[in-house]
C-alpha cells in the first residue's frame, strides 16, 4: 500500500496503530479518569502526577500507578495491592471510554488499508481485555487482524510484531499520538505517524505529523 510519508510516497506492508488518542477519541476521559484515581489521602500529589502522566501517555496504566507510589509518595507497593489499585483505576476509566467516537479520519484510513489488505494491528498500552472492550464498543473489532494490549512494553512487542510477519522496518509504518509510540517505532527503525491529541508531542523530531489520517492516502484518478 502506497502512503504519503514525510513529503513523498512509500510502500509499506503493515499499519501498526496506538488505540487512545489515534483511533479513539479517549484522550479526555482518560485525562480525568486518572486524575480522579488520585486517593483522597494524596489530594496534594494530584497535579505532580498528572504532569507525569501526561509526559507519559502511551506507556500503561500499571506505569503510571506505580509510578504514583514509587516516585511521588517514595514506596514500594507488592504486586497485590498495586494490581488492586490497577483495577480500581479500571473501574473509574472504562465506563467513561465505553463511548468513545473514533478520531476524524481515522476508521475511513482503517476502512482504506482494510480494502487494500494490509495487515493491520492495534498496539496499546491499555490491558488486553479493555482495550478489546473499547473496540468492540466502538465497531471496529472486525478492522483488525491482531490486537494487543499491555504489557508487555511497546518496544518490545513492536519487534516481536515485525519478526511474527517478517515485515522489514522500512515497510512497517506505526501511528501514534505520544513520546512513547515514536520511542516503539524508532526503536524497530519503523516510519512513524504523529496524530496529536492532548498528550506531549513526541521528545524527538517527527517527520510526519497529520491532522486526520486520510492525509496519508495516496489519491488516485
Amino acid at each position: 500500500m502506497n502512503l504519503k510519508l514525510a513529503g513523498s510516497v512509500h510502500s509499506i506492508d503493515l499499519v501498526i496503530f496506538d488505540c487512545d488518542g489515534v483511533l479513539l477519541d479517549t484522550m479526555a476521559a482518560k485525562i480525568e479518569a486518572f486524575r480522579s484515581w488520585v486517593p483522597e489521602a494524596h489530594a496534594e500529589l494530584s497535579e505532580p502526577f498528572m504532569a507525569m502522566v501526561m509526559a507519559g501517555f502511551g506507556k500503561s496504566r500499571t506505569h503510571h500507578i506505580e509510578h504514583f507510589y514509587r516516585e511521588l509518595l517514595q514506596i514500594n507497593p507488592d504486586a497485590a495491592f498495586l494490581d488492586a489499585e490497577v483495577a480500581r483505576f479500571t473501574n473509574i476509566c472504562e465506563p467513561r471510554c465505553a463511548s468513545a467516537q473514533w478520531r476524524l479520519g481515522s476508521r475511513e484510513f482503517v476502512q482504506a488499508c482494510y480494502a487494500a489488505e494490509i495487515p493491520r494491528y492495534v498496539l496499546s498500552g491499555v490491558p488486553q481485555v479493555p482495550l478489546e472492550e473499547m473496540l468492540a464498543s466502538a465497531g471496529g473489532t472486525e478492522l483488525f487482524d491482531v490486537i494487543i494490549g499491555s504489557p508487555p512494553g511497546k518496544p518490545e512487542s513492536m519487534a516481536r510484531i515485525l519478526a511474527e510477519t517478517d515485515t522489514p522496518a522500512h515497510r512497517t509504518l506505526f501511528i501514534g499520538d505520544a513520546n512513547a509510540d515514536h520511542v516503539a517505532a524508532l526503536h524497530v527503525g519503523a516510519h512513524f505517524v504523529y496524530f496529536p491529541s492532548q498528550a506531549q508531542r513526541p521528545e524527538a523530531v517527527v517527520a510526519t505529523e497529520v491532522s486526520d489520517l486520510r492525509q496519508l492516502l495516496v489519491e488516485t484518478e
